[in-house]
């Protein structure tokens, strides 16, 4: 029999897969996977600043090559646009078109659907509980 710890991480692992394929279930229609959503649900949260690829690889814990392949797939599109810096070419911008921008009512939506989904059953103050946990792990992960 596996230990308490072991069955945690196990069920973290499983909802996080099940998450992201109820999530690309939820926007086949769009044409969009839950990481595409992701990057252009931060670059909406962001759209006053500058954003590069190096943001978006460590807002979603992203590899570069995988955060380039969602650039280029985004911006093939028409969601996204990137440029390169200057002067420094090295550095990428990456924008919303306004196509991109038009997701957020869709995102913010579908957000709210799978919130309560997934909180279902739990009462306010299990919901609190639930978040402050959440941070203690997200904090934990990225540390």
């Amino acid at each position: 029999m596996e230990n308490r710890e072991h069955q945690i991480i196990r069920m973290v692992w499983q909802l996080g897969n099940a998450l992201v394929k109820f999530r690309n279930q939820d926007l086949l229609g769009y044409d969009l996977t839950s990481v595409q959503a992701e990057v252009i649900s931060f670059l909406i949260k962001n759209r006053d600043g500058q954003i590069n690829m190096q943001d978006l690889q460590n807002n979603l814990m992203l590899t570069h090559p995988t955060v380039i392949g969602i650039v280029k797939r985004l911006e093939s599109k028409g969601l996204i646009v990137s440029k390169k810096g200057k002067p420094d070419a090295r550095c990428t911008y990456i924008r919303l078109t306004e196509n991109g921008a038009l997701f957020k009512n869709i995102l913010d939506r579908l957000a709210t659907e799978n919130a309560a989904i997934l909180l279902r059953g739990m009462t306010d103050e299990e919901q609190k509980e639930f978040y402050r946990l959440l941070q203690i792990v997200q904090k934990n992960i990225s540390s």
